[in-house]
């Protein structure tokens, strides 16, 4: 038996600190209250997330571009105010990789507070690349949050699969095809796989090992925005037959196209559990 391993970003097909501290403004108006204001950010979409993980992979807040199925490419920014007021509004704004400033970002929110005087807040957000968020609170209180940032994976997806065995061998292809932000296109699709598989005969191993056979076509562009590679798997056989699973991953160089996860994410090493949830 055989799947094409489904990812949720290339392959990974691919938040920061995203617990912020209460944080007091430097400078505010001399007739204004300071408030204390919580953030975080969270991806409570993101598949196969457990209560423990708190909405983040990797401990960081991470949507895939794009993916609309399940809201997946929805993140959540939310905290709490504290203030007696009762006109005072959350405002979020956001800094783009590559911006230089923040920016307004969707319709500031009317703060209630409930009678111990906290006001929750909470805002939906859909990133194109890596992005920086804060919060700003307005009116009789001000209030300036800690940032947090929401990280993007690539957006992918598979066609075409094949597959031709022989008594001692079975050979697995299949387009993958890769949806990404333009600006990212160049440095995401010049990257290296990393493929990996897990046989068993019949019963399936813990681990996906890196695969010294298997290969990846060269890049081809589909649009500004998209690219498609074939991968191909070559499996052993005993006694004509085997179970597999397969996935693929290529490294995240967050810090230079703001796609992917900061850091690394296992993405290369030799062997990698099935359960993983990222890779990258």
């Amino acid at each position: 038996m055989s799947r094409i391993w489904r990812w949720i970003t290339p392959v990974a097909v691919a938040g920061g600190l995203v617990a912020g501290a209460p944080a007091i403004p430097a400078a505010t108006a001399s007739t204004a209250a300071t408030s204390i204001i919580t953030i975080n950010a969270t991806s409570p979409n993101y598949p196969g997330l457990t209560a423990k993980d708190h909405g983040k992979v990797d401990g960081h807040a991470l949507v895939v571009y794009k993916a609309t199925k399940g809201s997946v490419n929805t993140a959540k920014i939310s905290g709490t105010v504290m203030t007696t007021a009762t006109n005072d509004t959350a405002k979020l704004v956001a800094k783009e990789f590559g911006a230089k400033s923040f920016t307004t970002a969707g319709t500031p929110v009317t703060l209630t507070p409930n009678a111990a005087g906290v006001a929750s807040y909470s805002f939906n957000v859909k990133p194109s690349l890596a992005t920086q968020y804060k919060v700003q609170v307005a009116g009789t209180d001000t209030a300036v949050s800690s940032v947090v940032t929401v990280y993007v994976s690539a957006n992918g997806h598979t066609a075409g699969a094949k597959r031709r065995c022989s008594s001692t061998k079975c050979t697995f292809s299949f387009r993958l095809y890769t949806e990404l932000p333009a600006s990212a296109y160049h440095r995401e699709s010049g990257k290296h796989w990393y493929q990996y598989q897990a046989v068993g005969y019949p019963r399936l191993p813990k681990d996906y090992t890196l695969s010294k056979t298997a290969k990846a076509s060269k890049a081809k562009k589909v649009k500004s925005g998209e690219f498609v590679q074939t991968l191909t798997y070559f499996i052993p056989l005993r006694q004509g037959s085997a179970a597999w699973v397969v996935n693929a991953c290529v490294k995240d160089t967050e810090s230079g196209d703001g796609l992917g996860l900061p850091g690394h994410h296992s993405c290369g090493a030799k062997h990698v559990r099935r359960t993983v949830r990222y890779l990258g």
